[in-house]
């Protein structure tokens, strides 16, 4: 059976699916639990320029949090565990037994190249840092420079020491889990003493099971997964869809086929996106726009973003200055069901200060100046804990409430 939507039904629906509309989510550390769940997974970045990617994530859904508090209430009362989903993700605790697959099978295949340099260059290394972990974990890297363990020369991506890389590689394989972070510094622990032992009791899956599982995670996390492109948002799954098992999940009734009017690829949603689209269109959409992560999972497939929503967005961090169209740290801003301008911002803990570097509206979109748009700032300045906001132009012009 094939879906036949409209593109406002279709972006309705996406909106449903991913949070961003529907929901209400308490403040605070409560609101986190719950929309961590719901999500199923939310991507990790390391740069810190408004919080971090996965603080943003949260912060478009739930008031009344900050930088640092998503990651510290996964580790600290273990709702989730790090590990490969799209990229690397925080995902919900109760989904570990799934992710041994992917362990069993070696990970992700960029590490298990580095695994086999690191046991041509290093013979014994990661062996070395299990057992140091084992006896004295949970560890980091600085520790292992500190117990003198493998501190062999090992230049790859974020390592320089043979401990390093051996400490991703073990993570990788799932012996070795992360614990805790310390301003986002990892500390890893062995997989038995961080991850709860009744997970860890369960049988491992099927690769083939694990694939059918995540597929229908993927789809349920974005809403709309299209069947052509997007090459990113199917991570982990491109195999998956070469040799046919979309289609086959289709068949079987595990997946919905959506065509939307005027878009020619077709989209994958879960069975009963035509009973989510009819609870999606009795709730009126709040009056309220929303900073979006970079990589929020809404913009993971960047193709879907073009064609169903009419918006371009390429996250411009690594390109040079002179590339950039927009700034370094754009957010896009939704209100209501569509994308109404683009927001460049920078904090300065010291004076508490938000700087606003560029608002860009979109066309037929909303001024700084909106109501909706002056009241998401003042969210946002609560939530990086700030003090006032100040917009950059020829002079800085402090922006007040009313």
């Amino acid at each position: 059976m094939v879906l036949r939507w409209s593109p406002q039904e279709a972006r309705l629906f996406q909106l449903f699916a991913v949070g961003l509309h529907g929901k209400s989510y308490p403040p605070g550390e409560e609101g986190i639990r719950r929309c961590f769940r719901d999500l199923r997974g939310v991507q990790l970045d390391p740069l810190p320029v408004l919080g971090r990617n996965h603080d943003l994530v949260i912060q478009a859904r739930v008031d009344g949090t900050h930088p640092g508090q998503f990651l510290d209430l996964v580790h600290r009362e273990r709702i989730g565990f790090e590990y490969w989903d799209k990229v690397l993700c925080a995902i919900p605790i109760a989904e570990f037994p799934y992710t041994r697959a992917l362990m069993a099978a070696g990970g992700d295949r960029w590490e298990q190249r580095r695994e086999e340099r690191l046991s041509r260059e290093h013979p014994g290394a990661v062996e070395a840092v299990y057992e140091a972990v084992r006896e004295h974990g949970p560890l980091s890297g600085a520790e292992l420079r500190k117990l003198s363990v493998a501190q062999g020369t090992h230049r790859a991506w974020k390592a320089t020491r043979a401990a390093n890389g051996a400490l991703e590689v073990l993570w990788n394989r799932g012996r070795l889990s992360v614990a805790y972070r310390v301003h986002y510094r990892r500390y890893f622990d062995l997989a038995e003493r961080a991850i709860p032992k009744g997970l860890l009791s369960r049988p491992v899956p099927s690769l083939e099971d694990f694939r059918e599982y995540l597929l229908l995670k993927r789809v349920e996390m974005v809403g709309l997964l299209p069947a052509g492109g997007d090459a990113e948002v199917w991570a982990f799954l491109r195999s998956a869809r070469k040799e046919g098992l979309p289609e086959r999940l289709v068949a079987e009734g595990k997946l919905s086929l959506v065509q939307v009017e005027g878009i020619r690829t077709p989209f994958y949603a879960p069975p009963d996106a035509g009973r989510r689209l009819a609870e999606a269109e009795r709730l009126p959409l709040a009056d309220r726009a929303r900073f979006l992560a970079p990589l929020d999972p809404f913009l993971w497939g960047r193709g879907v973003l073009k064609k169903l929503w009419g918006f371009e967005y390429v996250w411009e961090v690594y390109k040079r200055p002179a590339d950039r169209r927009w700034g370094y740290y754009v957010l896009p801003v939704l209100f209501r069901d569509r994308f109404v301008a683009r927001f460049d911002g920078r904090f300065d803990a010291k004076s508490k200060t938000l700087h606003v570097l560029g608002y860009w509206e979109e066309p037929n979109g909303l001024p700084p100046g909106h109501p909706a748009i002056k009241e998401a700032l003042w969210r946002f300045l609560r939530y990086v804990s700030g003090e006032r906001i100040v917009f950059l132009g020829r002079e800085s012009v402090e922006l007040k409430r009313g």
